[in-house]
């Protein structure tokens, strides 16, 4: 029997570095001794969750479940709890450091095949005192560290900076696997433990693709202007980038079932694309677009998203705001999985499969010079798309990376100056740095915020505005730090909408950080005004179905 305390250890090591080696040494290094039913339980543990991702299955245990726990456990009142959290940012993390000294606990130290037992229990129990009582006896028995880490696990996600693919990795070092294989290996299958196993024993080879579970979509890189990939233009397919969300759509007889970018199973919110699905025979796997549809054309982003985050959206709003499901790849067919085949066989497959109706087709172009990419690019804009994609004919489907055989050209709409209101800490690589900032425009003598950037600065510029917005904090929000308005950033957007969601009544979509305004005072920050004046050219655009507002800014 092995400890859980060496996988809460390895967790606290990874979380310890930034360093991507270290990360997978320390996950290699717990894993190394296990085999068998604790390997299994180990690999998936490390990654966040007790189960396997075909599974499908939670542990249903919300916050005032846990607080109340470690309520009863460390002593400390709910209320002292929830504002611990709020001020540090992680209730793992709080309720680690309100337990006795490790020298208190139990002499029975956690299992590891114990603690995967309790955790899956838990998800059967419908009872809030059960899992109450489940969890009070393994916080008891538990030290800080196993603590800090069992709660990450129960609330969603371990935040250490390490995703699947570092825990793959670590399995490839820990038995001495091509890291290829391992990551080929748990994207068929869908289970991190049993890619572990067969790692171990040398039978990656036999483990068989399987539908109905969470895959890694394959990215792309973006170019900034047409010249960027001119010269490589015979080696690539062009289509519409459009703008909805992705989706991975798994179908096998009426059963159907779709998957977010974000690995979420999102099937109920789609009622129709589902229905849709399951009318043709046959089984397969397709890469996506969920988009809002008016019967001729993609609608906006804005409106699918009041399709978003419904578990059962009402009827009313199906009628509403229709959607559909645009294909764009095909990554299984029957029982083969296609994605080590080239682009242009599963695009062949993915045609004849169109031909039983279900779904949408995107139309494929060919162009040869920068003038016809131009052109490709304004009709996509006007038939309400983003931009274009390119798809190097000879690539296989890279799951759960982005690299240069896939391809994205969109063009800002426009940029605006704002002044930062608020920051808080970011994520994966970025976690531990100050990266999310909120920003708003000026109306009148006051600042409206108008929307939040994550991406456009380098890690050195982030650390450097870090330091710089420590030191301008005004007051803490849990992990949100309210600063002082100082900082003025130019931010490039794809479109914008009004919005009650911020105070400045509009919303900018896919908001990102063109550079920091040195140059700037907040005084000099754009306006609720200039705003309103780019969202009516929008809306002009829009009236007449095609061309691009004019951006008047320099």
């Amino acid at each position: 029997m092995s400890a859980y305390r060496a996988l809460a250890d390895a967790l606290e090591g990874v979380a310890a570095t930034r360093s991507k080696l270290v990360k997978i040494e320390r996950l290699a290094a717990a894993l190394a001794p296990l085999a068998g039913e604790e390997l299994v339980a180990a690999a998936r543990l490390l990654s966040g969750s007790p189960f396997a991702e075909w599974e499908q299955t939670v542990t249903s245990v919300g916050w005032a479940t846990l607080a109340r726990s470690a309520s009863a456990v460390t002593g400390w009142d709910m209320e002292t709890i929830g504002a611990s959290a709020r001020a540090i940012g992680d209730l793992g993390e709080a309720i680690a450091l309100m337990l006795p000294p490790e020298e208190a606990h139990g002499p029975a130290p956690l299992q590891i095949l114990e603690v995967d037992r309790r955790l899956r229990a838990l998800a059967g129990m419908r009872k809030a005192a059960q899992k109450q009582a489940t969890l009070e006896d393994l916080l008891r028995r538990a030290s800080p560290v196993e603590v800090r880490y069992l709660v990450k696990t129960l609330s969603g996600g371990l935040r250490v900076g390490a995703d699947l693919a570092t825990v793959e990795e670590g399995i490839a070092a820990a038995f001495g696997a091509d890291r290829e294989a391992v990551a080929r290996a748990h994207r068929d299958c869908g289970d991190i433990g049993d890619t572990a196993e067969a790692s171990r024993a040398g039978r990656l080879s036999e483990i068989r693709f399987r539908l109905f579970h969470p895959i890694g979509f394959m990215l792309a890189s973006p170019i900034e202007n047409p010249q960027d990939i001119v010269e490589e233009l015979p080696l690539f397919a062009v289509e519409d980038k459009f703008d909805g969300i992705r989706a991975h759509a798994h179908k096998s007889g009426s059963r159907v079932t779709l998957f977010s970018r974000t690995l979420d199973d999102v099937t109920a919110q789609f009622p129709e694309i589902a229905l849709a699905l399951a009318a043709p025979p046959g089984q397969f796997l397709l890469d996506g677009e969920i988009v809002a549809w008016t019967g001729d054309r993609v609608g906006s982003f804005f409106r699918l998203q009041r399709r978003l985050g419904r578990k059962v959206p009402p009827a009313e709003l199906l009628s509403e705001i229709p959607v559909a499901f645009i294909a764009y790849d095909c990554l299984a067919s029957g029982e083969t999985p296609l994605f080590e085949r080239p682009w242009r066989q599963r695009r062949a497959e993915l045609e004849r499969l169109a031909q039983g109706g279900g779904f949408l087709l995107s139309p494929v172009r060919r162009a040869s010079d920068a003038a016809g990419l131009e052109a490709y690019f304004s009709e996509a804009r006007e038939r309400g798309n983003e931009g274009l994609m390119f798809k190097r004919e000879d690539s296989p489907y890279q799951a759960g990376k982005r690299g240069r055989a896939w391809r994205k050209w969109k063009k800002a709409l426009a940029t605006l100056d704002v002044v930062v209101t608020a920051v808080e800490q970011g994520n994966g690589k970025r976690a531990g740095m100050l990266s999310d900032y909120t920003f708003a425009v000026r109306d009148g003598d006051r600042l409206v915020n108008i929307g939040k950037a994550y991406s456009g600065l380098t890690d050195e510029e982030i650390r450097k505005m870090g330091a710089v917005f420590r030191k301008i904090t005004v007051a803490r929000y849990g992990p949100v730090r309210a600063v002082a308005p100082e900082v003025v950033l130019e931010v490039a957007f794809d479109t914008i909408q009004k919005s009650s969601r911020h105070k400045s009544g509009f919303a900018l979509r896919f908001p990102r950080i063109v550079r920091i305004r040195e140059d700037k005072t907040p005084a000099e920050a754009d306006t609720v005004e200039t705003v309103e004046e780019i969202w009516r050219g929008i809306q002009g655009m829009d009236r007449a179905g095609n061309g691009e507002p004019n951006d008047r800014r320099e």
